[in-house]
């Protein structure tokens, strides 16, 4: 029986997912001690053609598309480990990942890893993302930790009954939250790495922007409640997004800290460059789109019936 189980959501991106096989080959943990269950989430360009393997080490999970988390709670019912280990097809876990996160959860039932950056184009957008997403270390610090880089053990996933399949967006950090509120230790690593690759333009940083924003808004909405985007205040110049920054323990100008995570080091133009789209650009459209997602999500909401 492996003690591993690395499981993989997967929907296309075909060329990703085998870079990633490649890398968890190399691993220093032998092979028979871990496993790979990779999950199709309704693939349609033939992404896990051909990947599994004639020793069951690799195992394709083929099933409708829904969303990753729920891709993610099927691998977990079939996994035969006693410790998933969550990582996403377009990552690049270096060698030494496994057995540094086996070593990280000797004293804790959940472990976030460091997830570092690559880029092939420097640019604005490229800071931005690597500021504002994955940041495992203050992510922990409130609670919460990604799936891009996270070490559980399976007794803890059952006990709290795993993600919650019907969110399309932040289900890892929902579930992480929920396995702590049961007692869970949760703990940040900075040993067991993996590389991301860094959303270097405009389409792609501002489309990731839009969609978390939105789905914020559709998840936010269908509680009940409000999002910034749907108040006057959400849209006051520069207050929320100082407020935004602190509460998520920012600093109000670029956090060099995390950017060296990923050996970059930005010149004083390029983080003036930076500053400008994080205070002036990107707060309005997540506003935006939260303010979508709000009018989405009333729709949603199951509707009252009126008592004659």
């Amino acid at each position: 029986m492996p003690d591993v189980s690395v499981i993989v959501p997967v929907r296309d991106g075909g060329d990703e997912l085998r870079a990633l096989v490649r890398a968890l080959e190399r691993q220093t943990l032998p092979r028979d001690r871990f496993e790979v269950l990779v999950a199709d989430d309704g693939s349609t360009d033939g992404a896990t053609v051909d990947l599994e393997t004639r020793d069951a080490w690799l195992r394709v999970l083929p099933g409708p598309p829904q969303n990753p988390y729920a891709a993610r709670n099927r691998a977990a019912r079939e996994a035969r480990g006693d410790v998933l280990a969550f990582c996403d097809a377009d990552c690049d876990p270096i060698p030494e990942w496994l057995e540094a996160g086996l070593r990280a959860l000797e004293d804790h039932e959940l472990v976030a890893g460091l997830v570092r950056f690559r880029t092939e184009r420097r640019s604005a957008w490229a800071l931005l993302d690597m500021e504002t997403f994955l940041d495992q270390e203050k992510t922990v610090s409130r609670g919460r930790a990604v799936t891009a880089n996270l070490f559980v053990r399976k007794d803890v996933f059952e006990r709290v009954d795993g993600f919650d399949g019907s969110l399309a967006n932040g289900g890892d950090q929902e579930f992480v939250a929920r396995a702590v509120e049961s007692g869970a230790r949760l703990a940040f690593a900075r040993e067991p790495v993996v590389f991301h690759p860094a959303r270097d333009r405009a389409r792609a940083f501002l489309g990731k922007v839009w969609t978390v924003n939105r789905r914020h808004g559709v998840r936010v909405s269908r509680a009940g409640e409000r999002p910034d985007g749907a108040t006057v205040r959400g849209w006051v110049p520069l207050v929320q997004t100082v407020r935004g920054r602190r509460r998520s323990g920012r600093g109000l100008l670029l956090d060099r800290r995390r950017l060296a995570d990923s050996s970059i080091v930005p010149s004083r133009v390029e983080e003036a460059r930076a500053l400008a789209l994080t205070y002036v650009v990107v707060p309005y459209l997540g506003r935006a789109a939260q303010l979508v997602g709000w009018w989405e999500g009333r729709r949603l909401r199951p509707k009252r019936r009126r008592h004659v």
